[in-house]
């Protein structure tokens, strides 16, 4: 049985598709990711990504931004509770082996005090591969990715 690739969905697609970098940048985002889904890809959000997101909202400046931003987030999760929903949301679970691949910088040939020392990595980077990596172990899927905008998150994704 031929598995459709899986993808998680990193904090800075989220943010452009709330609109947060601005319109230009939503509408080239969400022209990706109806090509995606098109494609049969699995969009996943994670647990990591949206807690970063929902903090991209808070620190924006102006209260009206934040309340759009806000209602924008809102539907972005609830659409994953819809039938046929454009992507599902991930478990996952903050327990010793998550924190012990996070310390060990995970699949990036790192740990975790170079990545953030050499300011390569944050832990929520790091976060959403662990979540990779463990949702590609526990299941099926082969192929599991990332898709981001960060040029280094990329680069292990």
């Amino acid at each position: 049985m031929i598995r459709s690739a899986v993808v998680l969905v990193d904090t800075s697609i989220i943010v452009r598709l709330m609109g947060i970098d601005g319109d230009r940048e939503a509408k080239k985002a969400a022209e990706e990711f109806d090509r995606r889904r098109s494609e049969g890809q699995r969009l996943v959000l994670t647990v990591t990504a949206l807690i970063e997101a929902g903090n991209r909202v808070a620190q924006q400046n102006r209260p009206n931004d934040r309340r759009r931003c806000a209602q924008q987030l809102k539907k972005l999760i609830e659409a994953a509770n819809q039938p046929d929903p454009p992507w599902i949301l991930r478990e996952a679970t903050l327990d010793q082996q998550f924190v012990d691949e996070m310390i060990a910088g995970d699949s990036t040939g790192s740990d975790l005090v170079t990545l953030l020392g050499d300011g390569r990595l944050g832990t929520g980077d790091l976060a959403i591969l662990v979540e990779r990596d463990q949702l590609q172990r526990k299941t099926a899927h082969t192929d599991v990715s990332v898709w981001t905008l960060d040029k280094e998150l990329s680069a292990h994704g």
